[in-house]
């Protein structure tokens, strides 16, 4: 490795998602058997980002048990903040496509689109009541839209750039994710990432979330060197992840970074 390391930030942990959950809305039956968690992704606009950078988004899991519809979304009102998580109930329509979702004032309908990780129009309404929670606060203007993220699992590989010289080439990525979600509506991650060649790092565990597009993985082992962290963001189909910042550290001040993209292999 090169000894012209560079100073960088660590975000080991940047919260996306956070929550409580119950059954949830999924998708319909050209997306998901009844019954299977999915990862979902709602956002102001026309478009879905990666990873969000309009506001607020919703962020969670979605299930379908027969005719009812549940979920948790954490509202996200900001780069890396937070509004509060909620659980939502509602309604399945195999007929139409149709879920609806209801919580605290907030209320989510959307048709099933017709082929899987593909967007949907969203219709967001909300209102608030008492004493209520930072997430009934970001209301949502229209139109809104959603999609259904695929699961991650698999091995991914190619090309990163390195911040210093001599470090860049082929690495590789493999990620199991859960197929149940955490009591904030993200999906935990476990795996591997095997740095390229020429950097001589070699291969390090990884232990982290999902939420939506975001990934956030790091050394599962705190407290030991050198500390390995990954910033990334998929696509809906999961075909590709791109690596905003896999840092490895030794010190503070002696950290490698690198970017770019791995697809599924």
């Amino acid at each position: 490795m090169s000894s012209k390391l560079q100073f960088a930030l660590l975000l080991p942990l940047a919260t996306l998602v956070g929550c409580s959950l119950p059954p949830a809305t999924s998708s319909s039956t050209s997306t998901a058997p009844t019954g299977e968690w999915t990862n979902w992704q709602i956002q102001a606009g026309t478009a879905i980002t990666s990873p969000p950078n309009t506001y607020p988004s919703f962020l969670g899991a979605l299930q379908l048990q027969g005719t009812q519809a549940a979920g948790v979304f954490t509202t996200v009102v900001a780069a890396g903040a937070s509004g509060g998580a909620l659980d939502y109930s509602g309604d399945f329509n195999s007929s139409t496509g149709t879920v609806e979702l209801t919580a605290q004032g907030f209320e989510f309908e959307f048709a099933e689109p017709a082929t899987p990780n593909t967007l949907t129009q969203v219709g967001v309404t909300g209102g608030c009541v008492g004493d209520p929670p930072p997430a009934c606060l970001a209301i949502f203007t229209s139109p809104s839209v959603g999609v259904q993220i695929a699961p991650i699992s698999g091995a991914y590989a190619g090309t990163l750039t390195a911040s210093t010289e001599g470090d860049s080439g082929q690495a590789t990525l493999s990620i199991t994710q859960s197929t149940t979600p955490n009591a904030d509506g993200s999906f935990s991650l476990t795996g591997t990432i095997t740095f390229p060649a020429g950097s001589g790092l070699g291969t390090y565990p990884l232990g982290g979330t999902i939420g939506g597009e975001g990934i956030i993985l790091y050394d599962p082992t705190p407290g030991i060197v050198p500390v390995v962290s990954l910033t990334a963001s998929t696509n809906p189909a999961a075909t590709q992840i791109v690596v905003g910042n896999l840092a490895f550290a030794v010190t503070a001040s002696n950290i490698v970074t690198f970017t770019g993209t791995l697809t599924r292999q």
